[in-house]
């Protein structure tokens, strides 16, 4: 009798055992599946998107090769975005970037990789051009920045270092930690 309890006493261990070995592996199967699975709720393939002011003139328009939407955290990804910002009296800038993100209900786009920035005058001709990475744009403030490197051309002036800030409508930018600023010599005439 003694023994048969002590069997009965091991199976119902084992029972127990074996059901919570299996809930743990389901937990983690489950788990895994939901960030494996990450799928958006919808896509589109050479995305272009233009947003106006209430007067009805253009504020910024966002392209891409491809675009995502994921439901789960209301993100959007991007492949090769492309962000024109246009600017009362002045040429539109433009940024691009490898990939990026657009999230907090549209109003940030967080570009990733290599990030190029240039403004050209109204004869085609580059003014601006900044050459960076990972740069944040806060849409509406018409604000841009990064931590990472940056290289600014400026007709004959180019200025280098860490962390940039971007005031996209007052033509300003700004160097955290500058590291040099060359200026080529005036061409002779």
């Amino acid at each position: 009798m003694a023994r048969r309890l002590i069997v009965l006493a091991l199976l119902a261990a084992a029972a127990l055992g074996s059901a919570w070995l299996m809930k743990r592996v389901g937990m983690q199967e489950a788990g895994s599946e939901t960030a494996a699975t990450r799928e958006p709720d919808y896509y589109m393939e050479d995305f272009n998107t233009l947003t106006m002011r209430d007067d009805g003139t253009p504020k910024h328009r966002l392209q891409a090769s491809y675009m995502a939407h994921y439901p789960d955290d209301n993100t959007t990804e991007l492949l090769q975005p492309k962000l024109e910002i246009f600017r009362r009296n002045q040429t539109p800038l433009y940024i691009t970037a490898e990939k990026g993100s657009v999230i907090s209900d549209n109003k940030v786009i967080l570009l990733k990789g290599k990030v190029r920035l240039w403004q050209n005058n109204t004869a085609g001709q580059r003014t601006l051009d900044v050459k960076t990475s990972n740069v944040r744009v806060l849409r509406d403030e018409k604000y841009a920045e990064t931590d990472e490197y940056a290289t600014i051309t400026s007709g004959r002036a180019t200025i280098t270092g860490t962390g940039m800030q971007a005031w996209l409508d007052e033509d300003r930018l700004k160097v955290i930690h500058h590291e040099k600023t060359i200026i080529e010599p005036k061409p002779a005439s």
